[in-house]
């Protein structure tokens, strides 16, 4: 299939970015106005959904583009997976985690040129049972991660990674663990935790590197679990993780299965590639599912 014949829809989320990802369209429109000849601009609306707007889209078009940060991506995905329709990113939101696993953190010039060069992986997805249901296409949070994201996002105030961090030191500073059951065929193990974060992809939280071996082609989650410790040492380990853990750090747990299941005796604050999913969850069973998501990619990934 010539690119110029492909059929795409661009899906923008007006909520991206602290409301700053519309000022992207003009730009789009006259760069998509070259490259393709059956393109459409959606803007989604207030309250309505990414993933029904992604999956009524997908009857039409052959690529979506989701346009926006990590969880509109989430949405998106959540529309497309295990479907034939191809994911494509404009990476424009105030965090863009999952598009450096797929080496497609550019300029938005770039990443429409590797749109326009049409080149499709297929990649692993987390699916979510439990509690909640759906899909991941990054990182699962739970205690710490999941209250830091959500403190995150309420900073309205606040700009880009610095958010984040706010985030994260709120829920460290509110947040001091629980009993956490972990099970999978390769770890059983129940004590007090303050996080645990199952991983598809590398980053998380704007400059986290919390599991620096991820491959999103790999059939394996990659868990990193930090039991109770003691304030200070947690407020170290939140800045040592622009770099990924260490192994001086005490209390410090990563292990890869393909199937991961928490049960907590709290509820606690649970986030899905950066989207609330919320804070009454006790029990997720997390499960990698091989190439459940056809996506777009530079030519080097």
């Amino acid at each position: 299939m010539q690119n110029q014949s492909i059929r795409i829809c661009f899906i923008f989320n007006p909520a991206a970015n602290r409301n700053r990802s519309l000022q992207h369209i003009d730009w789009l429109r006259r760069e998509a106005s070259t490259l393709w000849e059956n393109y459409e601009i959606a803007i989604a609306k207030e309250g309505e959904s990414l993933a029904e707007l992604a999956r009524k889209k997908s009857n039409l078009f052959d690529v979506i583009v989701a346009c926006g940060g990590d969880g509109t991506v989430s949405q998106i995905v959540n529309g497309l997976a295990k479907s034939d329709t191809v994911l494509g990113l404009l990476p424009i939101g105030s965090g863009n985690d999952f598009v450096k696993s797929l080496s497609l953190h550019r300029s938005l010039s770039e990443c429409l040129k590797i749109i326009h060069q049409n080149i499709i992986a297929e990649i692993d997805l987390i699916q979510i049972d439990g509690d909640r249901k759906g899909w991941c296409a990054n990182t699962i949070g739970i205690g710490v991660d999941g209250w830091a994201n959500y403190y995150a996002q309420q900073a309205t105030w606040l700009k880009g990674k610095i958010s984040y961090y706010y985030g994260a030191l709120k829920a460290i500073l509110k947040f001091r663990g629980c009993q956490m059951d972990i099970q999978s065929i390769e770890y059983s193990n129940k004590d007090e935790y303050v996080m645990a974060t199952v991983c598809n992809g590398k980053w998380e939280g704007g400059n986290f590197l919390v599991a620096p071996n991820a491959d999103l082609l790999d059939g394996k989650l990659d868990l990193l679990t930090i039991k109770k410790v003691p304030l200070l040492l947690l407020l170290c380990y939140l800045l040592r993780f622009r770099w990924g853990p260490a192994d001086w750090m005490k209390g410090i747990k990563t292990f890869r299965s393909e199937k991961i299941e928490i049960s907590t005796s709290v509820p606690v604050a649970v986030h899905s590639d950066g989207e609330h999913l919320g804070s009454d969850i006790r029990h997720l069973k997390l499960t990698v599912e091989r190439n459940a998501l056809k996506v777009l990619v530079p030519k080097d990934y």
